[in-house]
């Protein structure tokens, strides 16, 4: 059983003395071996290399939470085959499991086709996943929104969550940036309420992150989802939407994928295939709408790091200019946006937001200076397909398209790339 400890953040010291570091957005890992002291607190075996997980406070909020990490997995342990095993958790740390394998973005980089025997294996750990209700889960937080089998008011309360742990808590920072790049403040809440009619299906278990840095291909040829931070409970299409987003597939391998999943659920949560052609679309649409706001966010963050050399500093411009340009075209339709600016207006606007330092670039932009000159627009043009939101009604309330190449980089954290945790139970 995993076992709170107090040990004076021991784990993070020696994690930090002796482990080999990575970083992700949220947290930073370090692999190591498990000393005496701490095999005796965590139950292990001294020499057993574990992973040590600590967050960053300096990290901003650009994801929808339900629970700690440690919480969940604490649950899952004997529940579900291949997952994480949270040996021990602090105040500043959770310790999981290790074991050798390689992340299936080493072998199987963004855009390049997936083996169906991946595909297999990823489409089935979704599938066991939504097979658990709430009882083999954590109680859900008192805030969260409860709505049963409904996938329309599970939509409209994601697009919600959105506002509520993302978009509102960085406003005050970044505010004006959105501003001047067209994105108004009450942009989710008026997404919410164009919810379209949805099947109902049932809730369950979902990973919220399977991309290709969060499954390992283990030494034992096992297939292993990891990095459950984002785990949450809600309608298992959600959970195929998200996948096929994050995972960059190319577009040929989408019809593949889906009806990979669909077979796959057959067997553990048949009522989660209900209506899925019809509102999967909505679940895409809203995927690349809610990554607006991160990928807006990183790449302003990124501008931060500077540099006195001109060359270097136009390097970082133009990969927040791309990074910043491609999220506003993927979720310009979704979020209802219009006059959407240039790429050399987003890199107008990005160079005024560094140049404005820590209090963030102002609503009118009126007291900057002139920014570099732009390097031009981008001549490359986005596969779209047709999105019809609804009312309660059934009255067509707009009509959009979103971009069938993904954003650069949502929500995701990378922060399990090269580590694998070993299958609990």
């Amino acid at each position: 059983m995993s076992i709170e400890v107090d040990a004076s953040d021991e784990f993070v010291q020696l994690a930090q003395n002796i482990g080999t570091e990575s970083r992700g957005h949220h947290n930073r890992n370090y692999v190591l071996p498990l000393t005496e002291a701490m095999a005796r607190l965590c139950g292990g075996e001294p020499g057993t290399h574990v992973l040590v997980r600590v967050p960053r406070p300096e990290a901003v909020p650009v994801v929808i939470r339900t629970w700690s990490e440690a919480q969940l997995l604490r649950s899952l342990r004997g529940v579900l085959p291949n997952v994480p095993q949270c040996l021990a958790s602090t105040a500043t740390a959770t310790v999981l499991s290790y074991v050798e394998g390689e992340p299936l973005s080493a072998v199987c980089p963004d855009g390049k086709r997936v083996k169906q025997s991946w595909i297999s294996a990823m489409v089935e750990i979704l599938a066991q996943t939504a097979a658990l209700g709430r009882k083999e889960l954590p109680a859900l937080p008192d805030d969260w929104p409860r709505y049963g089998s409904d996938s329309r008011g599970y939509l409209a309360a994601l697009t919600q969550l959105a506002d509520r742990q993302i978009r509102r808590p960085s406003w005050s920072v970044y505010g004006g940036l959105f501003s001047q790049l067209g994105v108004p403040e009450d942009v989710l809440a008026q997404m919410a309420q164009k919810v379209p009619v949805m099947a109902p299906r049932p809730c369950g278990l979902l990973h919220g992150d399977l991309h290709r840095d969060n499954i390992v291909l283990t030494t034992d040829s096992r297939v292993i989802a990891v990095d459950w931070e984002l785990a949450t409970y809600g309608d298992p299409l959600y959970d195929l939407a998200t996948h096929l987003v994050r995972m960059r597939y190319p577009e040929k391998q989408h019809k593949d994928v889906i009806d990979s999943w669909a077979e796959a659920m057959e067997s553990t949560a048949p009522a989660a295939v209900k209506g899925m052609e019809k509102d999967l679309p909505y679940y895409l649409a809203f995927e690349r709408a809610q990554s607006v706001f991160p990928d807006v966010i990183r790449a302003a963050r990124s501008l931060r790091q500077g540099s006195q050399r001109k060359r270097l500093w136009d390097g970082l411009l133009y990969k927040a200019e791309a990074a910043v340009w491609h999220a506003l075209q993927a979720g310009a339709q979704p979020l209802g946006l219009r006059d959407l600016p240039s790429r050399a207006k987003v890199r107008d606007v990005l160079h005024r937001w560094q140049t404005a330092g820590s209090e963030g670039l102002g609503q009118t932009g009126e007291r900057y200076p002139q920014p570099h000159p732009s390097r031009g627009s981008l001549s490359r043009s986005l596969k779209a397909f047709r999105l019809v939101f609804s009312d309660a009604g059934g009255e067509t309330r707009g009509v959009g398209a979103i971009g069938m190449h993904p954003a650069p980089d949502s929500s995701q954290e990378h922060d399990n790339r090269h580590l694998v945790t070993e299958r609990t139970g």
